[in-house]
């Protein structure tokens, strides 16, 4: 089992935007600065537990009985007595931004090879070859969720706590 709790607002998970040029014929898809920026800092933050054991462990294929439970208990700060959140963003967004931003992090990432086209490697700035990656496990492996968005009353309560686990046969009998 891996816990761990971050501190800050949490921000939902943004779907990518259609643009279109001026004559309407091509597009591109646009995903906000603010939410790449977001993304970027939780995976680091995930990076920073990629030598944890019990995480090595939740991402190793062979470890893994069914798969995996992941737990979130977001925390934003909100004026009122109940001590729950009820509004915008939606839970799934919350949790769709944490996920995504764990399952890129390093923990779960392995070398393979290196990017190509056209028989020609890609090179980085000082001219060497630019590593590929691939996921150990896909986050089609979360069978389970528990979500909880809670109501604090500062800014410097808010957050997220995460604990992800092994769902094994005990579990399911």
């Amino acid at each position: 089992m891996f816990k761990v709790t971050w501190e800050g607002r949490p921000r939902p998970a943004e779907r990518p935007r259609a643009r279109f040029s001026a004559d309407k014929r091509t597009y591109f898809l646009y995903n906000p600065p603010t939410y790449q920026e977001y993304q970027k800092t939780l995976v680091e933050f995930f990076n920073k537990y990629q030598e944890d054991e019990s995480l090595k462990e939740l991402f190793d294929k062979k470890q893994l009985v069914y798969g995996l439970s992941v737990k979130l208990i977001f925390r934003i700060k909100h004026k009122g007595k109940i001590p729950f959140y009820g509004l915008r963003p939606d839970i799934d967004n919350l949790y769709k931004a944490v996920v995504d931003a764990l399952f890129k992090s390093n923990v779960n990432q392995i070398e393979n090879g290196y990017w190509t086209q056209n028989g020609e490697f890609y090179l980085d700035a000082d001219g060497n070859k630019t590593i590929k990656y691939k996921q150990k496990i896909d986050d089609s492996r979360v069978i389970h969720t528990e979500l909880l968005k809670l109501r604090v009353d500062s800014e410097a309560e808010e957050g997220f706590t995460i604990t992800v686990r092994n769902v094994g046969k005990e579990d399911i009998e």
